[in-house]
C-alpha cells in the first residue's frame, strides 16, 4: 500500500512537471523592440510665424514597432531635441498607440523655444520617435530627422504698468508698458519719445479708471494722480518705477556693440517702425555685448547663444555672446517688450 502511494505521488509530480514545461513552451518573452521608421511632410527648413500658429508645421508618421510580446500595446512618443546634443535635453509629444501625429506651428515653436533656439534665427532641431511597452523594457528608437527651424518669440506677460502720454495720444490701451519680471512692484521698460518735451503718467490698468501715477516732486510718484511726469529731449529712454517706494527714474540710452568680435565700439541705429536697434558689421571670431551710455548698461546673452538678453555684471546672469565664425552679420537688439528682451546675429 505504501509502495502504491509513493508511485502515485511520483506519477502526479511527473504530470505537473510535464504541464509546467508545456506552459513554458507556450510563453512568448518580450525582446528588444524593432526600430520604427519615421517620415514627415515637414519642410527641411521652417520659418515659424505667429500669424500661422494654428497651421500645421508637418505630419509625422512611423511604422509600428514590435517587441515580440503577443497582446502588448506599444506606446509612442515624438521627441524633439537640439541637433548634435544626442537628445540629452529634449521635449516630448505623447502620441499613445497611434502611428501618426500632426504638429502645429504653435506647438513646434513652443518646443524649440523651450530648448533654447533663438527667436528670429536659424537653429537646428532633431526629431525621432520612441517606442516602448513598459518601463521594464528598453525602448526602441526610430531614425532621426533634422530640421532648420527659425522660431518666433513667445511673449511672457509680466505684471505691468501702462505709460500713456502725449507721445501716443494719451490712450492707455495702446501705450508702451513697463513690467515687473520679479513681480516685486519694481517695473522697467524702454520707450521712444519723439518730441522735445513729453508728458505722461503710469497707470495700473490699460485705462484711466484705476490707479494713475503722476508726481508731486522730482523723482517721486503720486498714486492719487498729481502732476504729469515729464521728460525733456527726444530719444530712447529706460524708465523705472517703484510703486512701493513711490519713486521713478529715467535714463536716455543709445546702444552700441563692443567686444573682441567687434574691434572698436560700433554704434547701432534705432528704427522707429520695428522698435529695434540694428547694425550690419564684419565680425571676427570672439565675443560681443550690447552697451549703452559708455558701458554703464551692458547686455549679453541669458545663456550661451539662446537669443535672450540679460544684464552683464557681478551677480548678474548675462554673459558675452560668442561669435564662432568670422563674417558679416546683421545684429539686432530688441528691448521694446519689457521682460522679453532678445537679440539676433544673422550672417549676411
Amino acid at each position: 500500500m505504501k509502495s502504491l502511494y509513493i508511485k502515485t505521488i511520483a506519477y502526479s509530480m511527473l504530470v505537473l512537471l510535464f504541464i509546467s514545461c508545456k506552459k513554458d513552451e507556450d510563453k512568448v518573452v518580450a525582446g528588444n523592440g524593432t526600430a520604427p521608421v519615421l517620415t514627415s511632410t515637414a519642410a527641411s527648413s521652417l520659418v515659424l510665424k505667429e500669424e500661422n500658429a494654428a497651421a500645421n508645421a508637418g505630419v509625422f508618421s512611423w511604422t509600428a514597432s514590435s517587441f515580440g510580446f503577443k497582446g502588448s500595446v506599444v506606446s509612442y512618443t515624438l521627441q524633439v531635441g537640439v541637433a548634435g546634443k544626442n537628445f540629452n535635453t529634449l521635449r516630448e509629444i505623447n502620441v499613445g498607440s497611434g502611428l501618426t501625429t500632426t504638429v502645429t506651428v504653435a506647438t513646434l515653436n513652443s518646443l524649440v523655444n523651450q530648448l533654447g533656439l533663438a527667436a528670429g534665427q536659424d537653429g537646428k532641431a532633431e526629431v525621432r520617435v520612441k517606442a516602448t511597452i513598459s518601463d521594464n523594457y528598453t525602448p526602441a528608437y526610430s531614425n532621426v530627422l533634422t530640421y532648420t527651424v527659425n522660431p518666433y518669440q513667445i511673449i511672457i506677460d509680466y505684471p505691468s504698468l501702462w505709460v500713456p502720454g502725449g507721445y501716443q495720444g494719451w490712450t492707455p490701451a495702446t501705450a508702451a508698458k513697463v513690467s515687473s519680471v520679479a513681480d516685486n512692484k519694481q517695473y522697467e521698460g524702454y520707450v521712444y519719445y519723439p518730441d522735445a518735451v513729453t508728458e505722461f503718467k503710469f497707470t495700473s490698468d490699460p485705462d484711466f479708471n484705476h490707479t494713475n501715477y503722476g508726481t508731486s516732486s522730482t523723482g517721486t510718484l503720486n498714486a492719487g494722480g498729481g502732476d504729469n511726469l515729464k521728460i525733456t529731449g527726444a530719444g530712447y529712454y529706460l524708465l523705472k518705477a517703484n510703486t512701493t517706494a513711490l519713486t521713478w527714474s529715467y535714463a536716455k540710452t543709445t546702444f552700441s556693440v563692443l567686444g573682441t568680435a567687434v574691434g572698436s565700439e560700433t554704434p547701432m541705429t534705432y528704427d522707429v517702425a520695428s522698435k529695434t536697434w540694428t547694425v550690419t558689421k564684419a565680425l571676427a571670431a570672439g565675443t560681443l555685448t550690447f552697451n549703452a551710455n559708455g558701458a554703464n548698461l551692458t547686455y549679453g546673452s541669458e545663456a550661451v547663444a539662446n537669443g535672450k538678453l540679460a544684464l552683464v555684471g557681478t551677480g548678474l546672469s548675462g554673459a558675452a555672446i560668442p561669435v564662432t565664425v568670422a563674417g558679416t552679420y546683421k545684429i539686432t537688439f530688441n528691448v521694446s517688450i519689457p521682460g522679453n528682451y532678445i537679440y539676433s546675429i544673422i550672417a549676411q
